[in-house]
């Protein structure tokens, strides 16, 4: 019998990059199991392009030197270089495994959920937070809204120095409001299944601590049993939640509950339903989601932290953004029209009809939120694409509110 080298992990991400004028590959760990930076070069890439979980060693030592033009490579290189990429956790083995469930257990016993960008995506002294976050709301917007009627808001999670002008006009919609209870939908990039994860840990940054209502949280994963992680690991490195959070801590202060929900990919149900209450477990749990908006109407607020499409090399693209841009706006309008109109089936539609090819990250998150609002229509505030030239890659965002006056719909619907 076969012994089969482990293949790769699938929840880490391979960017293209360049360093020092050379092509190379930067290792991204949404779990956070590799801790410093990771840059791969040169042969190590042709090496692990054969690392499939279907070779052993032989197998995978022919290949190799198949590919290399008959040069000789001993099974004691291979070896070494697996052990390498093995102990950097790059590969799905039994020391990933075991070290990724050191880590579940030892985060399952915090009750605060630390900060883990602060000091790097944003700084992490309190006055000097506080005085960047001010820099985002310097020029007023001249808003079509009524900022006290908007209940729910659509925000970017990109860097963000990125998306600043779209945070911005995001954030600016709801400085009046007096919020005491907050849904946030974020982006799970690091999850696999099932599809969402919840947790009951506080969570702080550099402005305090802000409190989870973990009565809400238990009662929300014995609703969503099945569809609900069994653990709250991804909660630990994910940026989607925490970036909403600074900016709300900067209006609201501290002193309001939290309800984190992170939504992992829905892609792999496209095409087994229309909708995301059609995916077995979900609608149960949009039934609850509904009766806390309006329970809690007169002082909830739902936003989803997301972003749009993703193209270019760095998402697996061929072709470089630029010349997907015409084509990427046109899906993104489609998206951002049926969102505004509070239609959840026109949104999966779009999705489903190009499979999925613009790696729209915030597709799972936006998708729960319009199952939520229930046709509540949205207003768009604005839209943009950040081009990261060294990758030939981009991604878009948008800003998008939904006001509180229509909020009976959902009311309706959570009591029919």
């Amino acid at each position: 019998m076969k012994d089969f080298i482990p293949r790769l992990r699938t929840d880490i991400e391979f960017i293209p990059a360049s360093y020092q004028g050379e092509r190379t590959v930067f290792v991204k760990d949404s779990l956070g199991l590799i801790e410093k930076p990771i840059l791969l070069k040169g042969d190590v890439m042709e090496f692990l392009s054969l690392i499939d979980g279907e070779r052993d060693i032989r197998d995978f030592q022919l290949e190799l030197m198949r590919r290399k033009g008959g040069v000789f490579i001993s099974l004691e290189e291979i070896n070494k270089l697996l052990s390498e990429l093995d102990s950097a956790f790059l590969l799905d083995s039994e020391h990933y495994h075991q070290e990724k469930e050191r880590m579940i257990t030892q985060y399952s016993l915090l009750e605060v959920r630390a900060a883990s960008h602060a000091g790097n995506a944003y700084p992490a002294e309190p006055g000097e937070l506080g005085t960047y976050l001010d820099s985002f709301f310097l020029e007023k917007k001249s808003s079509r809204l009524n900022e006290k009627d908007v209940f729910a808001l659509i925000s970017p999670h990109i860097d963000l120095n990125a998306g600043k002008k779209v945070y911005a006009r995001a954030y600016q919609e709801i400085e009046n409001s007096t919020p005491q209870r907050i849904i946030v939908l974020g982006t799970g990039h690091s999850i696999q299944e099932p599809l969402l994860s919840l947790t009951e840990k506080d969570f702080e940054t550099p402005l305090g601590l802000v409190k989870t209502d973990k009565d809400w949280v238990r009662k929300m994963k014995e609703v969503g049993k099945g569809i609900i992680c069994d653990n709250d690991i991804a909660h630990r490195s994910e940026h989607s939640i925490e970036f909403q959070l600074i900016f709300l801590q900067h209006l609201f202060g501290s002193d309001f509950f939290l309800l984190p929900i992170l939504c992992g990919s829905f892609h792999k149900v496209l095409e087994e339903a229309s909708r995301p209450s059609e995916i077995p477990g979900m609608d149960t749990f949009f039934t609850a989601l509904r009766l806390t908006m309006t329970e809690y109407a007169a002082d909830t607020l739902l936003i989803a932290g997301v972003d749009f499409s993703h193209i270019g090399p760095k998402f697996g693209h061929r072709q470089s953004a630029s010349s997907m841009l015409l084509e990427t706006k046109n899906h993104d309008k489609l998206l951002i029209d049926a969102v505004c109109k509070g239609d959840v089936e026109g949104f999966w539609a779009e999705s489903r009809k190009v499979k999925g090819i613009y790696n729209v990250c915030g597709f799972s998150a936006i998708a729960c939120l319009l199952e939520v609002l229930n046709g509540v229509r949205g207003h768009l505030l604005d839209y943009d694409i950040w081009q990261e030239e060294s990758t030939r890659s981009a991604v878009s965002f948008a800003a998008i509110a939904f006001k509180g006056d229509q909020a009976e719909s959902i009311k309706g619907e959570a009591h029919s």
